[in-house]
């Protein structure tokens, strides 16, 4: 039976080359039974800020007959022996023991990888907060051996869930987690051995037909007679006594919510436009959407209501709009559409499945995505977290933001299961299509090719509109997004290129050679651009330390608006010449993959 050792360390800060460890903690134990604990403080050579004392509660006092660490190390290797090594972020702990001396090449196993993949919806992946999340009924406290045992339990839960796993998708995150040298990949693997001991036969089917079929919920709205609202009768609702209060008690009357539903209604009704400022307490929410409901489905039309922010959209998709439909009784169609990059493209994750990934996080992304899928996930990036810019990399290399998403492509690729597509086909049917602000006017700018057909819309948050208009309308490159793409192109042995060469192989040889040799001509147009970007970023940085004048950086990003006084000052004139270059070399690179994509064609 597997020995696992839980281990956590408090320390005097984040950097293992200045601080110190003041606190050990372990917990000895298999899958059936705790074994033995180890736990002490330990007297660091500088003094314990009152930060970490808050945070801790370990003062100098509390170590000031303590053991240095030289002493406990020898203790500690010992106690953990030749047991697999749990931790919360283990990788802080073991860099810790590294540079006071201990070295440990056991198996590893770290539970926040772990609950990262095995729960992805999970809003937070502390310690503390993961314990509270799986009734585990002990609390996380910053005590070293508090936390070690909280990690013995949160790891045998853990290891529940991934043994619930198909083989086939527990097969797949293993040779993630090898290819990329993941932290959670040894419970995965063992979970894997187990069940081909077993027997367990894989699922013949690809993973991603695990996203939901699409459900037609009926016809798109049909716009009949007009019936104009009475205002009179959508007040009425908002009295007391009346439909809200009648199936909500602790429904507040608002008088100010019964002069903003009144007029929206005569807005909608006459038609037209209407500004309204609602103080906080207006109830706007309800104000707005018991009309545009009523208009709506009396009329079988379509009304929708953009937002700024995320958290007003699940408002009003869980809470307002259901309020909505009870107090109507009738059969309201509610939708939220999102931006393309919100949306899972089942064939870009297929396809990046089948390289072979690097980073741990890709490893993280990856696994989070096939266990969210299995678990009943729609493919909208609302249902996970995603946490800090590597994470959201990996994921808009599998979002649907692609100019190959298209229709066709997804009906031709995944059959019918783009999540994307399905999203769009509910807000077909829909009476009310809940969007955000940045959806809105990209619809504008498209010619309203993004959403569904309206002709009536209400604008929340409207304050926002003119910051979300000037985002909308403009798009962002980034050094790092180049180089990204820079990386998924590759070269003959590594990348799209080298996948591209290594497919060929089967073909004869000489259209194999020449392939090889437009693969390795892009690989050196690819070098020569990427040399001419960094020229440009670099000329970049010197013209941005320019426009500073020996002013000190401060709290937000600086930012240059380059109007044509600016394009006249000297440094611009080498950012232009070095951008001369690096367009250069992007038409170069362009011109050798059309070549190499003619020849492909040609090949049939």
């Amino acid at each position: 039976m597997t020995t696992f050792v839980a281990l956590d360390l408090e320390t005097t800060g984040l950097d293992p080359a200045v601080d110190e460890i003041i606190d050990i903690g372990a917990v000895r134990f298999t899958s059936r039974r705790s074994e033995d604990e180890f736990t002490t403080l330990v007297r660091p050579m500088g003094h314990i800020s009152a930060f970490i004392t808050n945070l801790t509660g370990i003062s100098d006092n509390m170590v000031q007959y303590a053991p240095r660490i030289d002493e406990v190390l020898p203790q500690l290797r010992e106690f953990i022996g030749d047991a697999v090594i749990v931790g919360h972020n283990i990788r802080f702990d073991l860099n810790f023991l590294a540079a006071a001396g201990l070295v440990l090449d056991n198996p590893v196993v770290d539970t926040y990888e772990l609950a990262s993949v095995l729960l992805p919806g999970a809003s937070r992946y502390g310690l503390g907060a993961l314990g509270h999340m799986l009734g585990i009924p002990l609390r996380a406290t910053h005590r070293a051996l508090d936390d070690a045992r909280v990690n013995q339990y949160l790891y045998l839960a853990l290891a529940e869930m991934a043994e619930e796993l198909p083989i086939d998708l527990v097969a797949k995150i293993v040779r993630l987690g090898v290819d990329a040298n993941w932290d959670g990949t040894w419970l995965f693997q063992q979970v894997l051995f187990h069940k081909q001991r077993a027997g367990e036969t894989p699922d013949p089917q690809p993973l991603y037909p695990r996203v939901p079929p699409p459900q037609p919920s009926g016809e798109p709205p049909q716009p009949e007679a007009f019936n104009p609202l009475s205002p009179d009768e959508i007040a009425a609702m908002l009295e007391p006594g009346g439909a809200l209060a009648q199936h909500f008690p602790q429904f507040e009357h608002r008088p100010q919510q019964v002069t903003m539903a009144k007029a929206v209604a005569q807005a909608l009704s006459q038609p037209h436009h209407l500004i309204v400022e609602a103080g906080t307490g207006t109830g706007k929410s309800i104000a707005y959407l018991l009309p545009a409901a009523r208009f709506a489905l009396e009329n079988n039309t379509r009304v929708v209501v953009s937002t700024n922010t995320k958290n007003l959209q699940d408002q009003l998709l869980q809470k307002d709009i259901p309020t909505v439909q009870a107090v109507l009784d009738a059969p309201l169609k509610a939708a939220v559409l999102k931006g393309r990059a919100n949306y899972l493209c089942p064939h870009r994750l297929e396809g990046l499945l089948e390289q072979k990934v690097q980073r741990p996080e890709e490893a993280r992304v990856l696994a989070k995505v096939l266990v969210w899928l299995h678990q009943g996930g729609s493919g909208d990036r609302g249902e996970i977290t995603l946490r800090g810019a590597a994470e959201n990399a990996v994921w808009q290399r599998i979002s649907a933001d692609a100019p190959a998403c298209t229709a066709e492509a997804c009906l031709r690729h995944t059959r019918g299961l783009c999540p994307l597509q399905q999203a769009r086909m509910a807000a077909e049917q829909a009476h009310i299509v809940v969007v955000n602000h940045a959806l809105l006017l990209s619809d504008v700018a498209s010619g309203n090719r993004v959403l569904p057909e309206y002709n009536y819309l209400i604008v929340d948050e409207a304050h926002h509109l003119e910051s979300a208009t000037t985002q909308a309308l403009s798009f962002t490159v980034t050094q790092a997004d180049l180089r990204r793409m820079f990386s998924e192109l590759g070269g003959p042995r590594a990348g799209l290129l080298g996948r591209l060469v290594s497919l060929t192989r089967k073909l004869p040889k000489n259209d194999h050679q020449r392939l090889s040799q437009q693969a390795e001509v892009a690989t050196t147009h690819a070098f020569l651009a990427q040399e001419a970007l960094k020229a440009v970023f670099a000329n970049l940085d010197e013209f941005l330390e320019d426009q500073r004048e020996g002013r000190a950086l401060g709290q937000y990003p600086q930012q240059v608006r380059i109007t044509p006084a600016v394009r006249t000052q000297p440094y611009w004139d080498t950012v232009n010449a070095a951008w001369d270059d690096a367009a250069q070399g992007f038409e170069d690179l362009d011109a050798a993959l059309r070549h190499l994509r003619r020849t492909l064609a040609d090949l049939g």
